[in-house]
């Protein structure tokens, strides 16, 4: 991708960001194409289809769910997964069975099947099926992109990892109480800064790098949407590193980083290929480079001169980005 369509991409999620703010509580949104929000949010290509909401629930509208996504054939997990996590799911499914087959019924059939089964996920689940072509490489950050947009809340728990690994039964509880306010100056002046995002980890590291896979809450509408840009291909934990950076250089670092017990066992997968390696730091160190450009560029604009605790955020910003814009 280049400089330009980054600063494109980049324009793309923060006109989406706009978008749900000032609609999402009125009908305009969800009168909105989904394919429109998809071509804001993702950058798939071609762009995939999406049955939102194959299975659905009911209910008052919710203030916290998981937004995760698993393939077809792993989706037996996500029972033990909500037996654990009591709040709802955004479960984006991949699939290569093409919108209305008798595979895509079929793959229907046996979700709702274990809903009936399973009690928690009656009262929990959200399911959208992404109708992938068969030569498809995996999108790690691009499906939980997906994930969350179709979440029921206005605050989402983004769980990069697979349903192998399980929450803490109390996690959900333990977050409908968090009610930090943003720090980020990247919020227009004028407008209510929400609650800034948290990093949950099971370790005691409170700065980046976090631990591999951390989930992180944040705001549905939150401008901050999971880079897409690199090679298909790479694992979960590789790309969401990038999304982790992403976050904490927006927040400037003042992101919440909340111990979670029990949160250990995200079942790391990694890459013994030397050349993927290397060229996997070389797609980030160009990443960084040019997002902390931005970054660099988009606060000056935004900023207030008169603010002490703008200045100690642009110094912020101008030492963590030197590293990776003087290379």
């Amino acid at each position: 991708m280049s400089l330009g369509e980054h600063f494109s991409r980049a324009w793309t999620s923060g006109f989406l960001a706009s978008l749900l703010r000032l609609f999402a509580h009125t009908s305009v949104l969800e009168g909105l194409p989904l394919d429109q929000l998809l071509a804001k949010v993702s950058s798939l290509h071609p762009l995939p289809s999406v049955s939102a909401n194959v299975l659905s629930i009911t209910s008052d509208k919710p203030t916290l769910s998981a937004a995760l996504w698993t393939a077809e054939g792993e989706v037996e997990h996500v029972e033990s997964w909500a037996a654990e996590w009591r709040g709802p799911i955004s479960l984006l499914v991949t699939t290569t069975a093409p919108p209305f087959s008798k595979q895509h019924t079929t793959l229907v059939a046996k979700l709702a099947a274990m809903q009936r089964k399973h009690p928690p996920l009656k009262q929990t689940f959200f399911v959208h099926l992404l109708h992938l072509d068969p030569a498809t490489e995996v999108h790690p950050n691009a499906f939980l992109n997906i994930a969350r947009l179709l979440a029921p809340s206005p605050r989402v728990v983004l769980f990069p990892g697979n349903l192998s690994a399980v929450p803490p039964k109390t996690l959900h509880s333990l977050l409908l109480h968090q009610q930090p306010t943003s720090s980020s100056a990247m919020t227009p002046r004028g407008r209510p800064r929400g609650r800034k995002p948290a990093v949950l980890t099971d370790n005691e590291r409170t700065s980046f790098p976090f631990a591999a896979l951390a989930p992180v809450v944040l705001a549905r509408d939150d401008v901050t949407w999971c880079s897409e840009r690199f090679f298909a291909g790479m694992t979960r934990a590789a790309d969401w590193e990038e999304c982790l950076w992403q976050v904490w250089l927006a927040s400037f670092g003042g992101l919440e980083v909340r111990q979670v017990p029990g949160l250990a066992g995200v079942g790391v997968d990694t890459t013994d290929n030397a050349v993927t390696v290397k060229l996997h730091r070389r797609l980030v160190l160009k990443f960084r480079s040019e997002t902390c450009g931005l970054a660099v560029r988009r606060f000056a604009a935004l900023r207030d001169p008169n603010s002490s605790a703008d200045t100690k955020k642009a110094r912020w910003l101008k030492r963590i980005c030197r590293g990776w814009t003087s290379n």
